[in-house]
């Protein structure tokens, strides 16, 4: 009697895991890491609105090089861009405050600063612009339609004559 090895059961060679289905066993893995973490706490879908305010932003706009310093008007829409990430509709400005361009010098006595306009750019003026909205208040800070807004995050306002890039400066709640 011959060895006969033509049985139906694959061989050890024959047993390989296919792309398909490591790729199958990787997100089912994954997903279920990531319902772990958001039932542990450590996701950010487990954030908790904790109202909706109404909030002032300001924002500080160095160096714009313009010769109409009243391009900002109170009570204009100016749309807003956080994070290249438009937000519609355009925000109501709320208040405006600008001066020229300052550079500081030591006065010649060597014991105090004394800032003057800056000379290289007699076009350029520093702004302060306050803009409104509603934002969604959670333990974390304010939400504006699904963008998370913080001092120090870079925005851009644009209006009819404008596109500006500036930061965050200030966020409050007001009444």
């Amino acid at each position: 009697m011959a060895n006969d090895n033509s049985s139906t059961a694959p061989s050890k060679a024959e047993r390989k895991l296919n792309p398909i289905d490591s790729a199958v066993v990787v997100i089912v893995l994954l997903a279920a890491a990531g319902f772990g973490l958001a039932k542990a706490g450590h996701a950010g879908v487990d954030k908790v609105v904790q109202g909706v305010d109404k909030v002032a932003i300001d924002v500080s706009l160095t160096g714009v090089k313009t010769k109409d310093v009243d391009m900002f008007k109170v009570g204009e829409p100016c749309s807003i861009t956080i994070r290249n990430q438009p937000v519609t509709p355009a925000m109501k400005i709320l208040a405006v405050s600008h001066t020229p361009k300052q550079v500081s010098f030591l006065s010649p006595d060597g014991k105090k600063v004394l800032a003057f306009p800056d000379p290289a750019n007699p076009i350029a003026t520093d702004y302060l612009i306050t803009v409104g909205d509603e934002a969604e208040r959670t333990a974390d800070g304010f939400v504006i339609r699904g963008n998370k807004i913080k001092i120090g995050n870079q925005i851009e306002l644009e209006g009819f004559k404008y596109r500006v890039q500036g930061v965050v400066a200030d966020i409050k709640p007001i009444q």
